[in-house]
């Protein structure tokens, strides 16, 4: 059997493998080294299974065969919305009542914003703003995704809240 550390030497060694297999998958090296330290940081909850370095090389390739897939689907997915948010504000021009509406919504949303605790507010940003996953923010602020994961409720609720009050929804 493999510990941990094993598992991270095969991982290191069979690294530029993933990334080239992933990068031709992907279209994209930054995607590729992006999928590869996810599939690095899920080593140690895989540890134990394998019982030669082989098992270990034939699974890290089937984990980068399957993240490349739910990349591709959830870029797919972006694109999709995308095209579909353009068709649907194409051309669309608002009132000036619709502009002091939206303005007055803002204000009330920038006051939600200031009332929430420091981290809320940061998870926020960068979940909503920067197109982070919640466990690349967890990654980055150093705390468990679950944290994150609470933040982030407690951000939009805050937000939901106060909006639904102005607005008497």
């Amino acid at each position: 059997m493999l510990n941990s550390a094993d598992l991270v030497k095969v991982f290191l060694e069979y690294r530029v493998r993933l990334e080239r297999f992933l990068a031709g998958r992907l279209q994209s090296r930054h995607a590729a080294e992006d999928i590869a330290q996810d599939l690095y940081f899920k080593l140690p909850r895989v540890a134990e299974q394998f019982s030669s370095r082989d098992d270990a090389q034939r699974y890290l390739m089937r984990m980068a065969a399957n993240a490349a897939i739910d990349h591709q689907r959830t870029e797919g997915g972006r694109a999709e919305l995308l095209t579909g948010m353009a068709e649907l504000f194409d051309g669309l021009e608002p009132s000036p009542e619709d502009l002091a509406v939206s303005r007055g919504e803002i204000a009330q949303l920038e006051e939600a914003l200031r009332e929430l605790p420091p981290k809320c507010r940061e998870v926020l940003y960068m979940s909503r703003v920067e197109g982070m996953t919640h466990t690349e923010i967890a990654a980055a602020l150093g705390v468990s995704k679950s944290l994150v994961d609470k933040y982030a409720v407690r951000a939009l609720v805050h937000c939901r809240a106060r909006l639904s009050n102005v607005s008497g929804v």
